[in-house]
């Protein structure tokens, strides 16, 4: 795959079981540079090891009679040029209780970003635990529940939430239906065995990762990924509306010649805070004042286990250089190969990973070619994967009939003008993190609060 391969000259994976990815501790990337109009002006070779996995879980039981296998990984991210020393913000979890799975996976931000996602992943597991009767009966009301109520546990503990939060992505699995719930942009998808003559397509991904970075897998079988979760962003038309009402203005920072990159991110209409690249979120109370939400949104969705077959949950670390259809192809061409116990030395193989970590270490790869082209961070990356079924192919006869499942989808907004019209405004997020980074100190804050309270003082809500 790439050089992280043992076989350079493998720079595609094929259907074919004695493909054996291995990826590799040390690298070597060439991070280009560019003038202040984008004209690349040269290079600059740069050599770094990977991080190990800073967390792998696996869990075997049965829900109904269906066999479950789960897998999770996370690896933090990393400066290549080693000028920044980044902490690992993503976590998960997932546990077991009277034939019902509860996933949940959280990817932090700012400066308190890892206290607020452990936090969260501590609060929801005895949430669940100690009602989970509210499961049983309406899972849904339980995550908005869980959720909201977590929100509101965390702003009064003592920790800073101020500029800093965390995503929530929340799957509940019983015999019957797949319910799921998610504030900020970590997502989870269903794969599932499509519809006869269902024509599959290759979606959209923003940042088209260089053709070196990126390598093709093609799956024994195509499976077809049904979105559970919907990201939230900024730009979406009635996410848009929300902030605006209350007073935030959604725009893009600026580079150094001041044009627009990255998303949209949510500010005070006269400051630089507090830069948050999603509609909703756990903890951000700034950007709460401003139309932020933490209210999830869910979709619940009957199971089908003859067609079924796994669940992916994962922070925008995997989804910011892999769409879902790739997601699907990596992990059906290698989970039933892989092993299911975790280990985290290195080169990262089939023989000695599970599926969750490997397809944690394709994504870190792909990372290579964003790194190359933007000098940037990689991000850290977490991952969850929930099997179903074996990994034999099931007759098309052995289906159960099944209905349409979709989630309500966005619309987003692209605005004419992206250039901040502010003067003395500066918005630059090098990190190009979930939010914009900058000195979190209380000047700062005290600043933030009295912007919003002179906003208040206007009538606007």
């Amino acid at each position: 795959m790439g050089n992280c391969c043992l076989n350079p000259s493998a720079q595609n994976l094929v259907a074919t079981s004695n493909i054996d990815p291995e990826y590799q501790k040390h690298q070597s990337i060439h991070i280009i540079s560019k003038d202040n109009i984008g004209r690349i002006n040269g290079s600059q070779a740069v050599k770094f090891e990977l991080l190990a996995p800073i967390h792998q879980e696996t869990l075997v039981c049965t829900v109904g009679k269906i066999p479950i296998r789960m897998t999770g990984c996370v690896i933090p991210g990393l400066d290549p040029r080693g000028e920044i020393s980044k902490e690992c913000q993503d976590t998960y979890t997932f546990l077991y209780k009277d034939d019902t799975i509860l996933a949940v996976l959280f990817d932090g931000h700012g400066k308190e970003g890892q206290k607020i996602a452990n936090f969260c992943k501590d609060y929801m597991v005895n949430f669940f635990t100690e009602n989970f009767i509210k499961f049983e009966k309406n899972p849904i009301d339980g995550i908005i529940e869980m959720v909201q109520e977590c929100d509101d546990s965390l702003n009064m503990s003592g920790i800073v939430t101020s500029l800093s939060g965390t995503t929530a992505v929340i799957v509940v699995l019983n015999s019957t239906a797949i319910h799921a719930g998610s504030v900020g942009d970590s997502r989870a998808i269903l794969a599932t065995l499509p519809r006869e003559g269902t024509k599959i397509k290759p979606q959209h991904i923003e940042h088209k990762i260089p053709s070196k970075w990126s390598n093709k897998v093609i799956p024994l079988r195509l499976l077809s990924p049904v979105t559970i979760t919907v990201d939230q962003k900024p730009n979406h038309v009635e996410e848009l509306k929300r902030i605006t009402a209350a007073g935030g203005v959604v725009e893009k920072i600026t580079d150094e010649a001041g044009q627009p990159v990255g998303p949209y991110r949510v500010w005070l209409k006269r400051g630089n805070y507090p830069g948050l690249a999603m509609s909703r979120s756990i903890g951000d109370t700034v950007a709460h004042e401003i139309g932020v939400s933490s209210t999830p949104i869910c979709n619940s969705f009957e199971f089908y286990p003859e067609s079924d077959q796994f669940v992916i949950l994962a922070s925008d670390g995997l989804w910011d250089v892999m769409d879902n259809q790739e997601v699907i192809n990596f992990v059906e061409k290698f989970r039933g190969i892989t092993k299911g116990f975790p280990a985290d030395d290195y080169p990262s193989k089939i023989s000695n990973s599970t599926i969750a970590r490997l397809l944690c270490e394709e994504a870190r790869h792909r990372w290579f070619g964003v790194v190359e082209e933007e000098d940037v961070m990689i991000d850290d990356i977490s991952v969850v994967i929930i099997e179903f079924t074996s990994v034999e192919p099931i007759g098309i006869g052995e289906r159960t009939p099944r209905s349409e499942r979709n989630v309500k989808k966005f619309q987003s907004i692209t605005f004419e003008s992206d250039i901040i019209k502010q003067k003395n405004i500066v918005r630059n997020d090098p990190a190009r993190g979930s939010i914009a980074k900058g000195e979190e100190n209380n000047e700062i804050l005290e600043a933030a609060m009295q912007v919003m309270q002179e906003e208040e003082g206007n009538d606007i809500k």
